[in-house]
């Protein structure tokens, strides 16, 4: 499992809204997945080809600022 599919994953549990924010990004730069299927790779119950890995690490990185923001102790310092 990759960075960025564990980073995914702490969001999406942290708050589940995450997980439409993420697959947004994730199809919005050419991921081929359905909602479900990205649901599925988050959690290891589907193996991702190198491509979906990288647009994964895209979509991480783009939203990881909006996540780290919205953790109260985080968003004091």
């Amino acid at each position: 499992m990759g960075n960025s599919q564990q980073v995914a994953r702490v969001m999406v549990l942290q708050d589940p809204g995450w997980l439409e924010e993420l697959w947004l990004r994730f199809w919005a730069n050419g991921g081929s997945a359905g909602i479900f299927e990205f649901d599925a790779f988050l959690h290891g119950l589907r193996d991702p080809d190198v491509f979906e890995v990288e647009i994964l690490d895209y979509a991480v990185d783009d939203l990881s600022c909006r996540f780290l923001a919205s953790i109260p102790t985080l968003a004091r310092w």
